[in-house]
């Protein structure tokens, strides 16, 4: 009987030292996820105060009022007053 116990018992360490190496491992995966998906949310949040940045320059350059003005200031050019004709 006793041969019988000491291999069972030695497979059950070397299956239960097995495991508790699997479970380090997983505990390590989930963890270095949770900061990769961390960077991934300050990064997203860069982008899109970026993306705001630059929509509201857009918004700027575009607007017809800057655009009137450049034309007057660096160009020269003036406003022509409409003919009436008969």
């Amino acid at each position: 009987m006793k041969s019988y116990f000491l291999p069972m018992i030695f497979l059950q360490l070397v299956i239960i030292t097995y495991l508790s190496f699997i479970l380090v491992d997983v505990r390590w995966q989930i963890r270095s996820g949770f900061k990769i998906q961390e960077n991934l949310n300050s990064q997203n949040q860069e982008l899109q105060n970026l993306y705001y940045k630059l929509l509201t320059e857009e918004f700027f350059l575009n607007s017809p009022a800057r655009i009137e003005k450049k034309a007057k200031e660096d160009l020269g050019m003036i406003k022509v007053r409409p003919e009436t004709i008969k």
